[in-house]
């Protein structure tokens, strides 16, 4: 098979693992990816739910990602795609920032982007006290008093992350019904320096030349406090990377691809999806190495049938 057969668009977990076992099929991958092979992992501070790492930091994960993609002789293609379409032979047109190709098989993978959050006040504070990352910006905040809002693992897990270098943490969560898992609510609860304010909703930020104060509103009373603060991480969600794809009857209302759980493959012939991107009830690590593998194997066994279903 030559290097224009499959395309993966995506180097996290999902993309990686595809781009692994494709090559040990003796299959050639091409694979895309706009930021950092490792994908969100580079951006969460600790690991403790993969098999075998009893505690990995993320960065370290993607490093060794990338390592891996060495190993098997993988280069990525640092660019970021545009749009797929479908040609009329049934290939695919994928087109990035730095070439066109068409390729016989296409794996999605490239996860979910941060979903907008529109607070008062907070256009004046970008880089100046916001942030949507704790490992990257928190340092920056070391012994002095930030806010979270957010209330799923993510916001929980830097949550926890920033209690260990910050003065005090203080999460702010619409629900008191939290969506983060037990284990890192209980986590958060138990340093001394962290407030939970449930349920309330940030409405306003104020500051001179940098954030300095966010007020909050409880939505069940209305009642308004102002928290003194030099940060705020925003983990409020996320949303379908898709926008770019051109192919129809793949997506479902809210942007995410359906695919078949056993295979992966979308409705389009020889279209995969895998990862966050997906329809799915599970966005781990755990599940996004499955779903590349799971990809990559349907296309080995198709190509190896001749396409024949």
């Amino acid at each position: 098979m030559n290097a224009k057969e499959i395309a993966i668009v995506g180097a996290g977990p999902a993309g990686v693992s595809a781009a692994i076992y494709l090559k040990r099929y003796g299959m050639v991958p091409v694979l895309f990816e706009k930021e950092l092979v490792g994908g969100k992992t580079n951006y969460t501070e600790r690991i403790e739910n993969y098999p075998g790492y009893l505690e990995e930091k993320g960065p370290q994960l993607a490093d060794r990602f990338s390592d891996q993609l060495r190993r098997f002789g993988i280069k990525p293609i640092y660019s970021a795609v545009e749009s797929l379409t479908r040609n009329e032979d049934g290939s695919f047109h994928l087109r990035s920032r730095k070439r066109e190709d068409d390729f016989r098989y296409v794996i999605l993978a490239n996860g979910l982007s941060e979903r907008p959050y529109h607070l008062p006040g907070e256009e004046a504070f970008q880089r100046r006290g916001i942030s949507r990352c704790a490992i990257c910006d928190g340092p920056f905040f070391q012994g002095k008093d930030v806010l979270v809002i957010g209330s799923g693992n993510a916001a929980f897990e830097e949550a926890n992350y920033l209690a260990t270098i910050c003065s005090s943490v203080s999460l702010i969560a619409r629900r008191t019904a939290f969506r983060a898992d037990q284990a890192v609510v209980d986590t958060f609860r138990r340093f001394a320096n962290t407030t939970i304010y449930a349920p309330y909703e940030a409405v306003s930020c104020q500051g001179r030349e940098s954030l300095e104060s966010v007020t909050i509103r409880n939505r069940e009373s209305g009642e308004e406090r102002t928290l003194s603060c030099a940060g705020l991480f925003l983990y409020v969600g996320a949303i379908p990377v898709t926008d770019y794809v051109q192919v129809e009857g793949v997506k479902d209302e809210n942007g995410y691809l359906v695919a078949d759980p056993e295979t992966m493959e979308t409705k389009a012939k020889n279209l995969f999806a895998v990862g966050d991107c997906r329809t799915t009830v599970l966005r781990q690590v755990t599940t996004a190495v499955s779903d590349g593998s799971l990809a990559a194997t349907k296309i080995h066994d198709d190509y190896l049938r001749g396409g024949q279903d």
